[in-house]
């Protein structure tokens, strides 16, 4: 008794041609070799192309920089000026902000930069002044054309083949190697790490696993329903043999007509009765689609965990109710988006003093919440009642003018 003949013939698509897996010769390949500039931890091209294919990372960034930068900003006496404050210096600032761009405003100067910094660990803001060396303009700086020279004296950006130099804020004037012309200077911000003392690195770089899953996940997903939600097959024959013609029309079948056109049968006409043909799919550890779905939730948190952004601020709203969702927005601005507020504040407000001579002006990013603001002025009220704070101490920490004080009563006018 002869054993029966069995072969097994996989169907899918056919083998695509090799690709050399070599990657392209940086543009900066010859300024690091030179030690012109330093070269980043991470690939700043790699790290901008996630934010615009991760969801959950897009949605965080998105977050953290309209709460930071994105809501607007207002001028305030500094500290110890309430009454001393200049309003001409107040209304120079104004003007400042208000014509820094011709393009963007400054709430769009900083969202933009202020993206490369959640997104590539840096950013940058070109400062331009006028022929009298008064300040008179910030542009954004895409960071992904910057990098850092070793020396620390300044940026050399690299854009379509064409290099400039920047100088830091307030460094001695310089010459352009490049125009001839004198170099601008840039404010600098990055999310420190103790790799490198020149760059910083996003939060998502502790994620990119859970990043790399979750692209995974969806390719998997989109090939799946690409071949009409039919899993990888195999033709298993026992007892005989498919000839190639047979072989060919089959493969034909699944790959044309299964793929994108649903309901459609094959009929196998196999001679004899001894044969045996079964159409397998191929589903050994193919997860069950509650583990999927817990995969790839499990990589979403993992995302949001290293942003520190609650899931209702990129309306995930599972299991969340309005007391749970308070209390994870107030962490989130006092933990996350006020201390990022405070230092850039701090590198504006130092720019006014040292390179305007502004001293009894503040910038201040406003916040989120109206219901934070409904408990301060309560709380305002509380302490004007009791005599602690005075009208005029109020309005100054809300950026407003002293009321006129009316003179007393048989005073000499």
């Amino acid at each position: 008794m002869s054993e029966a003949l069995m072969k097994a013939y996989v169907v899918g698509e056919e083998a695509r041609p090799g690709q050399s897996q070599q990657l392209p010769e940086s543009p900066w390949y010859q300024e690091y070799v030179n030690g012109e500039v330093v070269e980043p931890p991470y690939d700043l091209d790699a790290l901008a192309a996630l934010y615009e294919t991760n969801a959950t990372h897009k949605a965080c960034v998105d977050a953290k920089v309209v709460n930071t930068v994105g809501l607007g900003y207002r001028l305030v006496p500094a500290a110890g000026q309430d009454q001393k404050a200049n309003p001409d210096n107040s209304a120079l600032l104004e003007h400042l902000f208000a014509h820094c761009n011709p393009e963007m405003t400054f709430t769009e100067v900083m969202r933009t930069s202020w993206t490369d910094v959640e997104c590539l660990g840096n950013g940058y803001i070109e400062v331009t002044r006028t022929s009298l060396g008064q300040i008179d303009g910030f542009y954004h700086v895409p960071a992904t054309t910057v990098r850092v020279k070793p020396d620390g004296s300044g940026f050399v950006q690299l854009r379509n083949g064409h290099k400039r130099h920047f100088r830091p804020l307030g460094a001695p004037a310089a010459l352009n190697p490049n125009t001839e012309g004198p170099q601008n200077e840039i404010i600098d911000f990055k999310k420190y790490t103790p790799q490198s003392g020149f760059y910083g690195i996003p939060d998502i770089v502790a994620a990119l696993t859970a990043a790399a899953g979750d692209k995974a996940a969806r390719e998997y997903n989109i090939d799946f329903f690409e071949h009409n939600a039919v899993p990888r097959m195999a033709i298993i024959v026992e007892g005989g043999q498919l000839s190639d013609d047979l072989l060919r029309q089959i493969q034909q079948y699944m790959e044309t007509e299964i793929k994108g056109q649903g309901h459609k049968t094959l009929v196998l006409d196999v001679p004899g009765s001894e044969v045996n043909v079964r159409i397998e799919p191929l589903t050994v550890g193919v997860a069950d689609d509650a583990a999927f779905l817990n995969y790839r939730r499990a990589n979403r948190d993992e995302i949001l965990m290293v942003h520190r952004v609650p899931p209702s601020k990129i309306t995930v709203v599972e299991n969340a109710n309005l007391a749970n969702s308070q209390d994870q927005d107030k962490t989130f601005r006092e933990q996350v988006v006020r201390p990022e507020q405070r230092r850039i504040e701090y590198r504006i407000n130092r720019m006014i003093r040292e390179q305007m001579g502004i001293g009894d002006w503040e910038f201040r990013f406003r916040e989120a919440d109206l219901g934070e603001e409904r408990e301060q002025a309560e709380i305002a009220r509380i302490y004007s009642d009791i005599g602690a704070w005075t009208i005029d101490e109020i309005r100054s920490s809300q950026g407003l003018q002293p009321l006129e004080q009316s003179p007393p009563s048989g005073a000499e006018e």
